[in-house]
């Protein structure tokens, strides 16, 4: 079993990850871009359109992706501080969050003073409305609505004045990413391979309801209008009413004539190919816009691109040509912080509710044996993504849950093949993780002590290192480093393994 490393950041900077994933719409502003230059430890922010720099080395830690001209910046202590762009360094709000969102191009993010409820602020930080105290979650705006939840364990959605539009009434909703309609999950189906899953609009209304074993969404959004899924063996689209229709995006024959190694389809209509092992750019016509000839490039905006050729990053355009003369080495336009937490936490609530993902011989819907085909419904349909990785992540309420396997969950069977599912890769562990660094230092102290009674009438036993173990074989560590709770669920006694206990400083 590799090395364990409990989850410390909701979600993990890579060296390459940019806020527009390959679909037929952008969903985010992408005018400027936190990039590292070649030789700094540093982070600065690129101009998309101009190529130049307008912040350099300002920031040790990466900012989050610039919208609206607004972006955050984790300080030292873990809180956050809204920028603009035109003012690097100063921050717009008075006072330091504890957690927060991004901005959306609703001009409006989520935040919460550490101690605070949740509130709706506008691009100057002020507060538009004060969520109620039973909210204690709510994520980014997209198309006029966020999703937010109670301190049930339930799903609904607010709207731009923060008032509630659809009720907390769901155990798993998704977003309404790129328009009008939305996946939502009911109580009774959350965890099932073949859950039932409808599509709502922003009324609220439901349009249909199916279940993952007739057609198991590939994304959890729609795209132009329909949803893609996979039936069996095939993909098809789901239009708003449940009925199949055509791909608007499927057009791709000119390509698949070509004969390419490779080709992905950009957000904007155009494909991405490979030839020699270079990438490139085509139209579905096949008319080559660029040449292949970068290592790789990676979707932007309609008309900018990054290139990279032996590691070194820089713009270019749709005929290939350099925008601007900036090398980076690293690139963060990824959006961290979907959502933002209230700044304080009912740790009996908290803790019963973590106790329900779990039993003596289960965990989040895996078992002793379970393997990556149990679980596909979690993954993306392109193996490349996941080479080199031995885990998958996702998020149920609060928790982010990390199943770990005993193997990377995609690899390269022979140089020059194509990536393929290890199918036949087990879960060894799952971690559950819960970001508690908005809410007062002693909060993680508070769940492991509560945790641990709870624990011993479910089952386990408390052996050395702070382990507990099950008669069914599974066992359980606690700890937590630096605001993150983790409960670390082992398959088998033989790979437990103790976890820290750091406090914040």
């Amino acid at each position: 079993m590799k090395t364990i490393k409990p989850i410390v950041m909701l979600c993990c900077m890579v060296s390459l990850l940019v806020c527009c994933k390959q679909q037929s719409e952008y969903p985010y502003d992408a005018e400027y871009l936190p990039v590292q230059l070649v030789g700094s430890q540093k982070w600065s922010i690129l101009d998309v359109r101009s190529g130049e720099l307008v912040v350099k080395d300002a920031y040790d830690v990466h900012p989050s992706a610039v919208v609206q001209d607004m972006y955050y910046v984790m300080n030292d202590d873990g809180t956050y501080d809204y920028y603009n762009v035109n003012d690097p360094h100063h921050p717009v709000n008075t006072e330091p969050y504890g957690s927060v969102t991004a901005f959306s191009r609703d001009g409006l993010a989520v935040a919460s003073h550490r101690g605070g409820p949740l509130q709706v602020i506008d691009l100057d930080c002020h507060v538009v409305k004060t969520l109620p105290n039973d909210v204690t979650q709510c994520g980014m705006f997209n198309n006029g609505m966020a999703s937010y939840q109670n301190d049930q364990g339930r799903w609904g959605f607010i709207n731009t004045q923060g008032d509630t539009v659809i009720s907390a009434q769901y155990a798993q909703v998704y977003d309404f990413t790129y328009g009008d309609l939305a996946i939502v999950v009911s109580p009774d189906q959350i965890g099932d391979s073949t859950m039932s899953y409808s599509v709502i609009d922003k009324s609220g209304a439901t349009l249909f309801s199916t279940t993952m074993a007739q057609y198991r969404f590939i994304q959890p959004f729609y795209v132009s209008g329909v949803l893609p899924v996979a039936k069996g063996d095939t993909i098809v689209c789901l239009d708003a009413h449940g009925q199949e229709v055509p791909n608007p995006n499927q057009d791709h024959s000119a390509v698949d004539s070509a004969r390419y190694t490779d080709y992905s389809r950009t957000a904007a209509g155009l494909y991405f190919v490979v030839k020699n092992k270079k990438m490139g750019l085509v139209d579905r016509n096949n008319k080559v816009l660029i040449q292949p000839q970068f290592d790789r490039l990676a979707d932007l905006t309609a008309d900018r691109y990054i290139a990279i050729t032996d590691t070194v990053c820089h713009l270019v355009d749709r005929q290939g040509q350099p925008v601007g003369n900036i090398k980076f080495v690293h690139v963060y336009g990824g959006l961290a912080n979907e959502s933002a937490a209230r700044g304080f936490i009912d740790t009996d609530l908290a803790v019963a509710s973590m106790m329900m993902l779990f039993g003596p011989d289960y965990c989040c819907g895996a078992r002793p044996g379970t393997t990556l085909m149990d679980m596909n419904s979690l993954l993306d349909s392109d193996p490349s993504t996941y080479v080199g990785v031995n885990f998958l992540n996702y998020q149920q309420g609060p928790f982010i849950i990390q199943y770990v396997f005993n193997n990377d969950v995609a690899s390269v069977p022979e140089q020059g093949a194509a990536p393929t599912f290890n199918l036949d890769a087990r879960v060894m562990g799952v971690l559950i993780a819960l970001n508690l660094s908005h809410t007062g230092v002693d909060t993680e102290p508070a769940i492991v002590s509560k945790a641990q009674a709870v624990l011993g009438t479910r089952g386990f036993v408390l052996e050395g290192g702070g382990i507990f173990t099950s008669e069914a074989g599974p066992a359980i560590s606690l700890g937590y480093d630096h605001g993150i709770f983790n409960l670390y669920y082992f398959m088998s006694r033989a790979y437990a393994q103790s976890l820290p206990t750091n406090p914040r400083h």
